[in-house]
């Protein structure tokens, strides 16, 4: 049972209230899916000890450092996802595309040595430009009958908490009171469906993190490679849910249906600092340390929530709609640690392994208007440290390169009942010529996550005349899949 709430709590993005503030926002902008070039992505994103790519500036400053020429790149993608849902054994799948700019970028090399044969410093260079992280865009669908409870049921609980009519939620208890789904008589609220309903939910989301990057790195004598980055990213994410419960066993004199609508957006930017170093130990072997400091964002939610009932009493159907709500708040996400191990065969190809840190119990939530204890608090239970590995490797058959990478994100929350840990693979290829080269990578990703429709905090079902012995709860299981075809098209000079 410890490890069921546990999975309660760490599931709920808008189930107690439509505009609440909680860790699943914390996570959802602390984690990055490194995004940019098609050679980037071609080889799982591990480049940590490599550089002389673009997006590589998000991973390790220090490799800017590897230039020894003047570059820009644009990279633009194709994005298609699926996910696929079970809720009490019935099967639903959906997919959504999307087309963005996933990079662009420029970097001047200048430099500043005399011969390499006398050492010292050999090149200074700069870059600036955008690398597209975490696509958000997906789009799924859930339904199936439910035997054991309603959406009602958790609204009606939390009535219960608010106790008198004054203090309902204007988006969710206060709705269910102006389409008289929820009543009140001398025993206090109560609901007309608890349990045995046909539920359905539609839920579109849509967004990325966007990162804006300013790099400076050098060159001491091709043997050391130092990096700085000033990160900018932008967040920008929305989400509709459409939930829909309806009593097709025709138990209930009075209800029908109802359908509950959500509408939420979130937008900021933050700041950040990186820091990294690339030592080639020999022609062979080269290693690599970056370290990434918390990013500061300070972000803005706007939501609004739509119910609509339909009851056979005198009218055909009542609508309430919320206040547009809004919410301006802080979030701190942990800083990072990456460690990467890179081999140059020559002119044949290479490797490179990165190995990444992350402690996403470190997060915080902050607001002047509000104390986020509770939030915080839950971050620190429900969260862990995040072991991520990539794996890529190139060979090249001039002008002909190929590619291939891995990439391997561990479970970011304690409990193992919701094991989101994801897997991307890789492919690509590219021609480089001396001024010009064009790359074009696939890439899939999957990862299974559980999600529960609405909340019901009693352990005693009972208590709302829902069925105890064999109770389930409103648990979706989702599996997301998605591929993305990347073009970057690049010109040296």
């Amino acid at each position: 049972m410890k490890k069921l709430v546990l999975s309660l709590i760490i599931s709920f993005t808008f189930l107690s209230a439509a505009h609440a503030q909680n860790e699943m926002d914390a996570l959802r902008y602390s984690q990055i899916f490194p995004g940019g070039t098609a050679r980037f992505a071609g080889m799982g994103g591990s480049f940590g000890a490599l550089g002389g790519d673009f997006s590589a500036l998000s991973i390790n400053p220090a490799a800017i450092g590897i230039y020894r020429g003047s570059e820009f790149t644009i990279t633009p993608v194709l994005n298609y996802s699926q996910v696929e849902s079970r809720y009490f054994g019935n099967w639903e799948d959906d997919m959504k595309y999307n087309f963005n700019l996933n990079n662009a970028g420029i970097v001047f090399a200048f430099p500043v040595g005399s011969e390499l044969s006398s050492g010292g410093w050999q090149f200074v260079n700069i870059g600036l430009g955008i690398n597209r992280h975490n696509n958000f865009n997906d789009r799924w669908i859930a339904g199936g009958f439910n035997p054991y409870s309603s959406k009602m049921a958790g609204i009606l609980q939390q009535a219960q908490r608010e106790g008198h009519v004054d203090n309902l939620d204007p988006f969710s208890t206060g709705l269910a009171w102006e389409t008289w789904l929820l009543g009140e008589d001398e025993d206090g609220f109560f609901a007309d469906m608890l349990h045995g309903v046909e539920q359905y939910q539609e839920t579109y989301t849509a967004g990325s993190v966007r990162e804006f990057v300013l790099s400076i790195g050098a060159n001491y004598n091709d043997r050391l490679y130092l990096g700085a980055t000033v990160g900018f990213p932008s967040v920008s994410y929305e989400e509709e849910s459409i939930f829909h419960e309806e009593d097709t066993q025709q138990t209930n004199p009075i209800f029908n249906s109802m359908t509950y609508t959500n509408q939420f957006k979130t937008t900021g930017s933050g700041y950040n600092f990186k820091l990294g170093a690339i030592v080639r130990l020999t022609d062979v072997i080269r290693l690599g340390g970056a370290f990434h400091s918390p990013t500061f964002y300070e972000l803005r939610d706007r939501y609004n929530a739509t119910m609509r009932s339909d009851l056979d009493l005198d009218y055909d159907s009542r609508v309430a709609r919320s206040p547009e709500g809004r919410f301006d708040y802080e979030l701190n996400t942990p800083m990072k640690l990456i460690g990467s191990l890179g081999l140059v065969f020559g002119a044949n190809g290479l490797i490179n392994i990165d190995y990444e840190y992350i402690d996403y119990t470190k997060a915080r939530l902050r607001s002047s208007d509000y104390l986020f204890t509770e939030e915080n608090r839950s971050i620190r239970e429900a969260f862990t440290i995040q072991h991520n590995i990539r794996v890529g490797g190139e060979v090249r058959l001039n002008p002909l390169l190929l590619r291939a990478g891995y990439g391997f994100y561990s479970n970011p929350y304690r409990s193992e009942v919701n094991d989101a840990q994801r897997s991307m693979i890789s492919v690509g290829m590219g021609i480089r010529e001396s001024d010009y080269f064009i790359d074009f990578s696939y890439t899939y990703s999957f990862y299974s996550e559980d999600y529960y429709l609405y909340k019901l905090e009693s352990d005693h079902p009972e208590d709302y005349n829902l069925p105890g012995d064999q109770w389930h709860p409103p648990l979706v299981n989702r599996d997301f899949s998605a591929s993305s075809f990347r073009l970057t098209l690049g010109r040296r000079f």
